[in-house]
């Protein structure tokens, strides 16, 4: 019995281990994709949808990605040239219509997928084997912020619904 209730402890307590403790959450949006958090500093990289007409991606321009600085107090602030350039920039090919595979300038071996499901656009992503609706990324960097040695990825399994937290270690 005891061992039960230990396990259901853990379970229940898993998802506020995984959280970053102290970590704002940017406004919400429904154009947002995912946004990007790293435990260099609170500022966080944001990632919404350039959506014309409703229900159609902007070909030419699918994602507006820009940094939310809360350090001056929660203002949105486009990225620098190498910001864009070494790490949160993306690079994109449209595959299909609304569809797009892009990366992050940080990570070009990762594939991201940017479509529309059910009028909203999503992106989803690839992670130990599983596939996953990305909602937000933590970046675990040196204290330098030069170095990142592992990924959280959260989201949502794309077959169960299910929340969903993976771990990505880098070997850079």
């Amino acid at each position: 019995m005891k061992n039960h209730f230990l396990l259901i402890l853990f379970i229940i307590s898993m998802p506020a281990c995984l959280a970053q403790d102290g970590y704002p959450e940017p406004p919400d949006s429904h154009k947002r994709l995912f946004y990007i958090q790293h435990s260099k500093n609170h500022n966080t990289y944001v990632y919404d949808a350039n959506i014309i007409s409703n229900t159609n991606i902007k070909d030419s321009d699918p994602i507006d990605v820009y940094q939310i600085d809360y350090k001056k107090d929660g203002t949105r602030e486009e990225l620098t040239g190498l910001q864009r350039k070494m790490a949160y920039g993306i690079t994109f090919n449209k595959v299909g219509e609304n569809k797009f595979e892009f990366t992050l300038a940080a990570y070009p071996e990762k594939i991201l997928t940017l479509a529309m499901q059910s009028g909203k656009p999503v992106v989803t992503v690839n992670i130990n084997g599983k596939e996953m609706v990305l909602e937000r990324m933590f970046l675990h960097c040196n204290a330098l912020g030069t170095n990142v040695s592992k990924i959280d990825f959260y989201g949502r399994d794309v077959k169960t619904h299910r929340d969903l937290a993976e771990t990505m270690y880098l070997s850079r």
